[in-house]
């Protein structure tokens, strides 16, 4: 009214077209003012689990005419609303009611992005919610309830939260420390707590920042010790060469699939270079983490050890993947009865070269004893290795793995590669058994099967530098052993069994052997389509053969001071190139029986006596076979061979010539 009065006064001085312009500026401005003195209110309603609260009223005090619904995805808008603060109420039916403060901008558009409301029962509801303070790496929150009640917090860097912590002991009056927090970021929080029927009761979201810290540069390395006593692990580290220094240090476990968790009650000295986890749990595969902390508790980047397993027993099912890899083992590794050890693809377990706990069979090796079941499942272009941990490469480095049952469920293995074993690599005392595609190496035996009752195909493995026996089967009832390489063994395949109906089938195989490249008691065996090269040693050894008849050597190739050898039984030999390329063999084919057997449609040659006890029949050759040169030597007939066409089918004698067997 004074503005009006005043304008009115000046107008009976004006002349009348400057008192035209001026009303029309005044006009203008009058209306720009009431524009920027107002402003607008968009947000969306929203329930304690996040849902959409449809039809709820929302109106400002202050501007009560304009009340508006929320709409299916709990959406609003309040236009015209004065600038400065507002008293939002917001009515639903279900909920409590709602009264939030909230600035209007002039001019603008205020935007938030949800408002919860909580349930209808008002006393039961979280009050006085405060972040007390702050730190780099922590803040502590204290509140109200209504009655004594066990709370949980939930936090994280969005509104969608994402880690919880709880309260140990129910409080009316509460506080919490929330840690393990980065600095200089923003976090958002709320309280809840189940009343005594169920009914869940949320806070509003409530807001704050972490102090900023120059967090200390990472340890430069964190080693797994070898153990000295059973559930304890000492780790050990080396300190960050530059940047900030830690003012101390925590550490941190992880088993095999679960969470982090922090071990050290109180910090670690700075100065410390090692600690003791004395709390590790036994037959379990873990990590460790080693993080430096500054004076404020914020903390560096971890520092992660590789995977170790804890000594002890695995007594539930246990998967290691090529995220797991390299795992160590520093002592024996046991997997009970009705439990599963499932190793995948590309996984590496590097072994230790003695058992840091003197336990098991052998005191002295670690070893891996399976009474329930494993499953190494590689692949060619990712295979399962078993290597030394310490590099020395000795050929009896550790004891290898033992399989005593098939009750639990058969135990499968492929394409994974043993190396440096002491004693049998891989040594299966079950009723059946998968192999295929296994690799021994550089190790004083091989493979054994004991006992194997099922049918069982053992294929495509390979056996390189075995200082005694490379593959043993014993009591097999039906085992085939095809497309397996030999090379530099003392001893190949020895079969034995008490039962004249068993049957081992070994074929198309490349045997290699110093001493002996097949020998032992046969049930009824069958050797086709086979190479075995043994300059100094023999070919075959047959101690014994329990069936009267259905075995065979049967286009067989042998390069050998001696070829074949039978010493008592019955078995037909046929289609066979028997050899000593350097011509300096002892005797071809012997028998030992007091039989005078005939064999026939056999190339014998280079030796000093062809048949011993026995004699050759019809097709028996005894030429130069004209094998084909190369580097290795290529034991395949050259084409102008006549060897050729002189098997008892009227094909090629030898390895590379076809078995009807």
């Amino acid at each position: 009214m004074f503005l009006t009065e005043k304008i009115s006064i000046r107008n009976l001085l004006l002349p009348a077209a400057l008192l035209a312009i001026f009303l029309s500026l005044a006009g203008l401005t009058g209306c720009g003012l009431r524009q920027s003195q107002t402003g607008s209110l968009h947000s969306r309603v929203i329930d304690a689990s996040g849902n959409a609260v449809v039809n709820a009223e929302v109106f400002s005090i202050f501007a009560e005419r304009e009340k508006v619904l929320s709409g299916l995805d709990g959406g609003f808008y309040l236009s015209e609303l004065p600038a400065g603060i507002n008293n939002i109420v917001i009515l639903h039916p279900d909920f409590a009611i709602e009264e939030r403060q909230i600035e209007i901008k002039s001019g603008d558009s205020t935007v938030l992005d949800f408002i919860r409301l909580d349930k209808a029962n008002a006393p039961n509801r979280i009050s006085d919610v405060k972040v007390v303070k702050t730190a780099s790496t922590s803040a502590e929150i204290s509140w109200n309830t209504y009655k004594s009640v066990i709370c949980n917090v939930e936090y994280g860097t969005t509104i969608f939260y994402g880690s919880l912590i709880r309260e140990q002991r129910p409080a009316n009056e509460h506080r919490l420390v929330i840690e393990g927090l980065l600095p200089e970021t923003l976090y958002h929080f709320r309280v809840q707590y189940l009343d005594e029927k169920n009914a869940s009761y949320f806070s509003y979201d409530y807001s704050f920042k972490t102090e900023g810290a120059d967090r200390p540069s990472a340890p430069a390395s964190l080693n797994i010790r070898p153990f000295t006593a059973l559930g304890a692990v000492e780790v050990e580290w080396q300190h960050a060469a530059s940047g900030f220094p830690a003012a101390s240090y925590n550490l941190y476990r992880q088993v095999k699939g679960g969470e982090w968790l922090k071990i050290n009650e109180n910090i670690i000295d700075a100065r410390a270079v090692s600690h003791v986890d004395r709390a590790a749990v036994t037959g379990s595969f873990c990590r460790y983490a080693l993080k430096a902390v500054n004076s404020l508790g914020a903390e560096s980047e971890a520092t992660v050890s590789e995977m170790v397993f804890i000594p002890g027993v695995i007594s539930q099912t246990t998967v290691l993947t090529l995220a797991d890899s390299p795992v160590r083992l520093y002592s024996d590794l046991i997997v009970a009865a009705g439990a599963s050890l499932v190793i995948e693809a590309g996984t590496e377990i590097l072994v230790s070269e003695t058992d840091s706990l003197a336990a098991g069979s052998d005191e002295q090796r670690v070893e891996i004893t399976v009474q329930g079941r494993i499953e190494i499942v590689g692949s060619a272009e990712s295979p399962v290795v078993f290597a030394p941990l310490n590099g020395s490469g000795r050929r009896d480095h550790w004891a290898g793995i033992r399989i005593l049952s098939s009750q639990t469920g058969i135990s499968d293995i492929s394409h994974a590669r043993l190396f440096g074993c002491n004693g049998y690599a891989l040594d299966v005392a079950a009723l059946n058994m998968r192999i295929s595609n296994l690799e021994i190496s550089y190790s004083q035996y091989g493979l054994r099967l004991d006992g194997i009752r099922e049918v069982m195909s053992l294929s495509s493995c390979r056996f390189n530098e075995i200082a005694s026996v490379a593959l043993e089967l014993k009591n097999c009832r039906r085992l085939t052993v095809e497309n397996g390489l030999f090379s530099e063994v003392h001893t190949g395949i020895v079969t034995s069994t008490d039962k004249n109906e068993d049957q081992v089938i070994v074929k198309d195989c490349d045997i290699y052997a110093t001493a002996v490249g097949i020998k032992g008691i046969w049930g009824r065996n069958r050797i086709i389509r086979t190479l075995i090269v043994s300059h100094e040693g023999s070919g075959i050894v047959c101690d014994n053969i329990l069936h009267s008849y259905d075995n065979y050597i049967d286009h067989v190739t042998i390069d050998a001071r001696n070829g074949i050898l039978v010493k008592a039984g019955n078995v037909t030999i046929q289609n066979n190139i028997v050899v000593d390329r350097y011509q300096k063999g002892s005797v071809g084919i012997e028998n030992l029986t007091v039989f005078m057997p005939e064999y026939g449609f056999n190339n014998v040659y280079g030796f000093a006596e062809n048949y011993r006890g026995c004699s050759g029949s019809t097709g028996a050759l005894s030429i130069d076979p004209k094998f084909a040169a190369g580097n290795p030597y290529d034991y395949r007939l050259m084409s102008e061979s006549t060897l050729k066409l002189q098997d008892i089918y009227g094909s090629e004698l030898g390895r590379y010539g076809v078995s009807r067997l």
